[in-house]
C-alpha cells in the first residue's frame, strides 16, 4: 500500500512538471528585507541585495513548484556600513564559510489571484536547515507593455535568529537586551518566464510625446518638432542638392 501512495505521488509530480514553465525573479523589481526589534522601542531595517529565484507554474497558473531563493548574505545591507560588516561576520551570517541562504519549497501549492497563500518549506542558513513558513497574497498576473506576462507576490514569515546558531546580543542596564530574536521577513516578488524577463533598459525609455516626435522625425514622417526644447533639433536639416 505504501508502495503504491508513493508511486502516485512520484507520478503526479511528474504530470505537474511535465506541464509547467519555470519562471525566476525579476530583482529590480523584488525585494528580500528584514526587520528586528532594538533597544526594545525601534527597530533596525535591512535587506538582502543580491539574489535570485525560481519557480514553476503549471499551465493552469494555479499550481506552484520547485520554489528555490538563494540570497547572498555578503550583500546584506541596513545603512549602516560598520553594522553590515558586523552582520557578515562570525557573530552573524559568517559569509565567508556559507554564502548563501536559501529558501526551498516542493509545492505543489495552489494559488488564486486576491487570495491568500500559504509556502510552507525549509530555510538554510550558516549551515542550518529549519522550516519556514511564508504567508501572503498572490496578487495576480499583468502584462506588461512590452507584451510579457508577470506575476506578483507578497510574502512575509519569521524566524528565531538562535536556531541557526546567532546568538550575539548585549545585555542592557535596565533589563532586557539590545536586539530581539525574531526576525522578521518580507519578500516582494515580481517573476517572468525564466530567460525572457523584459530587458531593463526598456524601463529607462519612457513613451512621452517627444521621444515618439524625435524618432518620427527621424524616420521623416514629421518635418519639425513640436515638443523640443532645444533649438538645434527643432526642425529637420533640409537636404542639399
Amino acid at each position: 500500500m505504501k508502495i503504491k501512495l508513493c508511486l502516485f505521488v512520484l507520478f503526479s509530480l511528474l504530470s505537474i512538471n511535465a506541464h509547467s514553465k519555470d519562471y525566476e525573479l525579476i530583482k529590480e523589481h523584488s525585494k528580500i528585507a528584514f526587520d528586528v526589534d532594538y533597544m526594545l522601542m525601534t527597530k533596525v531595517e535591512g535587506q538582502i541585495k543580491n539574489f535570485t529565484g525560481t519557480f514553476s507554474l503549471n499551465n493552469n497558473e494555479n499550481d506552484l513548484t520547485n520554489i528555490k531563493i538563494v540570497a547572498l548574505a555578503e550583500s546584506v545591507d541596513t545603512n549602516d556600513g560598520k553594522r553590515d560588516f558586523h552582520l557578515r561576520g562570525h557573530e552573524f551570517f559568517l559569509s565567508a564559510t556559507y554564502p548563501n541562504i536559501i529558501f526551498e519549497s516542493p509545492g505543489p501549492i495552489k494559488i488564486e489571484p486576491g487570495k491568500k497563500l500559504v509556502i510552507g518549506g525549509y530555510l538554510t542558513m550558516r549551515g542550518v536547515k529549519r522550516p519556514l513558513i511564508l504567508e501572503g497574497f498572490y496578487k495576480g498576473k499583468l502584462k506588461d507593455p512590452w507584451g510579457k506576462d508577470n506575476f506578483f507576490f507578497t510574502l512575509s514569515g519569521e524566524l528565531d535568529r538562535k536556531t541557526y546558531g546567532i546568538s550575539w546580543n548585549k545585555a542592557m542596564d535596565n533589563g532586557g537586551y539590545l536586539i530581539g530574536d525574531t526576525v522578521r521577513i518580507s519578500l516582494t516578488v515580481q517573476a517572468q518566464v525564466l530567460g525572457e524577463k523584459t530587458p531593463f533598459s526598456t524601463h529607462m525609455v519612457p513613451t512621452t510625446k517627444g521621444i515618439v516626435e524625435r524618432d518620427q522625425l527621424n524616420r521623416g514622417q514629421i518635418k519639425k518638432l513640436s515638443t523640443s526644447t532645444d533649438p538645434k533639433d527643432r526642425e529637420r536639416p533640409k537636404k542639399t542638392k
